[in-house]
């Protein structure tokens, strides 16, 4: 049955076959007609991108106010995210809100820090990465200085910063932070070269300030790396437990003193000055459970550094 249909099918190609094939090229019409409607559609993005992230700066300037301010527009947005999104009725709306509000009024700052306290540096920092995201390359360094005061406000906040509040300012510019959820700035909040986390100094010096000063001002990479470890240092001191933090501090600081040092070789305006800090560092610590690895790390980077007549103390 299906016979007549095949035939048919064939006779047709040939037919087919000799019809032209199609353009692979566009007519300078087509194209500049595309192009046309590509500088449109970059104007509408643009400017509906603008206006949305307008809209959202507007109410974090307004909570940049003060910590009560802070504290308010948190207070909003958990609402929208929490109740409103959830379509949760007025009784369930309301029983949260009490929850929350005895929870702010029954706040041990001993325990639990200065949550407001921990909401504004947390909208500090949000409102930094968001400029970050925006800038283009060339005009990261405009970051630095505005980096380094987040940097010192943070340290000098730390006595605020225990418990909940600072487990809150870890996740300050998180996706599931209240703020950045109402405000829908989860796309706007992971610019490069830069630490996710509002309380992450290291990765602050790590992924902004050492690679900026490395392209623009490498004789500052001493002082900045000096300036990483005290302000880490001082911003645990504060937060642990004082049993924690000697702890941390025996485990740690030698250790980045390490790294420092480390960097400081291969990426310092000193070479001579960065193996001297790692010789008088193993001098210092030589019980550190690092110390074998540190000794073995010098001997090679000696070994590098060394004249081209060999040393019977270096190994060949």
């Amino acid at each position: 049955m299906k016979l007549p249909t095949l035939l048919l099918t064939l006779a047709c190609l040939p037919a087919l076959a000799q019809q032209p094939d199609a353009p692979k090229t566009l007519t300078p019409e087509q194209l500049n007609n595309v192009l046309g409607q590509i500088k449109t559609l970059e104007e509408q993005i643009a400017a509906m991108r603008d206006g949305r992230l307008a809209a959202a700066l507007q109410k974090i300037r307004a909570g940049l106010e003060g910590p009560r301010e802070a504290l308010n527009l948190y207070t909003e947005c958990d609402q929208i995210v929490n109740a409103d999104r959830k379509e949760l009725d007025k009784s369930e709306a309301r029983k949260r809100q009490e929850m929350m509000d005895r929870r702010s009024k029954n706040e041990d700052p001993e325990d639990d820090g200065q949550f407001s306290k921990a909401v504004l540096l947390g909208l500090k920092y949000l409102a930094l990465t968001l400029e970050a995201n925006e800038l283009k390359d060339d005009d990261q360094a405009a970051m630095i200085p505005k980096l380094q005061a987040y940097i010192q406000e943070l340290v000098e906040n730390a006595p605020s910063l225990r418990g909940r509040s600072m487990q809150y300012l870890n996740g300050a510019i998180n996706d599931r932070n209240p703020i950045v959820d109402a405000l829908r700035l989860a796309p706007f909040t992971k610019p490069g070269n830069w630490s996710g986390q509002a309380t992450d100094i290291g990765g602050m010096y790590k992924n902004t300030l050492l690679p900026a000063a490395e392209k623009y001002k490498p004789e500052l990479l001493p002082t900045l790396w000096t300036e990483r470890i005290n302000a880490e240092t001082a911003l645990r001191k504060d937060a642990m437990p004082a049993p924690e933090f000697e702890i941390w501090y025996q485990d740690n600081v030698p250790a980045l003193r390490w790294e420092r040092a480390k960097y400081l070789v291969d990426k310092g305006p000193s070479k001579i000055n960065a193996l001297a800090d790692m010789l008088a560092l193993i001098k210092e610590f030589p019980g550190h459970a690092d110390a074998p690895g540190w000794l073995s790390g010098l001997r090679s980077a000696l070994n590098d550094a060394a004249p081209s007549t060999p040393s019977a103390n270096l190994p060949q």
